[in-house]
């Protein structure tokens, strides 16, 4: 089936508001005992995007386990991701004008709904669910599935196979990421700030 637009959002950021990441390594620490939170931060953080981009199975588990053995932590590793999916979950409430704009595009004839993010696969269609996003979405498309990750084109290209379309529009707040990756690839494109961006940017797009 071929719609006649497509329309895709980021998640991180745009469909939901991206949390102060000091405050939810903070609260993760706190739930498994560890007091360095700054030294912690300091080695989790590359270490955590150095396995990311090199698309490692577990990037969370290795970079906790990296940073406790840092700061001489002997906490597992295991329940400080746990600890951290709880916080990172937690910290990013679902805008009820991000629900509502889905929620009519869902029900608008001709119109598909898909979101295009990158991450982890289980970790973002779980927060995907969590915020309650998921039922609106036609299709999901997480980088870490297509082993790559945006602007790279193998996102947008498992996006175009899942939901052919006439006309397809990314909405992102990474002008390189989301607008200029999916441009690149021959998509309308809108950049936004934020969540509270998005209904407005829906509405102007659509007219």
């Amino acid at each position: 089936m071929t719609h006649h637009t497509a329309l895709w959002f980021d998640l991180d950021g745009t469909l939901l508001p991206f949390p102060d990441y000091g405050e939810v390594v903070a609260r993760a620490c706190a739930a498994v005992g560890v007091d360095a939170v700054d030294g912690f931060r300091d080695v989790y953080d590359d270490a955590f995007f150095g396995y990311l981009y090199a698309f490692d199975p577990e990037p969370y588990r290795r970079a906790a386990a990296d940073a406790l053995a840092a700061v001489g932590s002997d906490a597992d590793p295991t329940a400080f991701v746990a600890a951290l999916r709880d916080a990172e979950y937690g910290a990013m409430p679902t805008p009820p004008a991000v629900r509502e704009a889905l929620s009519a595009l869902a029900a608008t004839d001709g119109v598909a709904v898909g979101v295009c993010t990158n991450g982890v696969g289980d970790w973002q269609r779980g927060k995907l669910d969590r915020a309650g996003l998921a039922t609106y979405a036609d299709a999901t498309v997480v980088s870490y599935e297509v082993g790559a990750h945006k602007p790279d084109p193998a996102p947008f290209e498992r996006a175009e196979a899942l939901l052919p379309a006439d006309r397809r529009v990314m909405f992102g707040d990474s002008r390189e990421a989301d607008v200029e990756g999916a441009r690149d690839r021959g998509w309308d494109a809108v950049h936004v700030d934020g969540p509270a961006d998005v209904p407005d940017a829906v509405d102007d797009l659509l007219g």
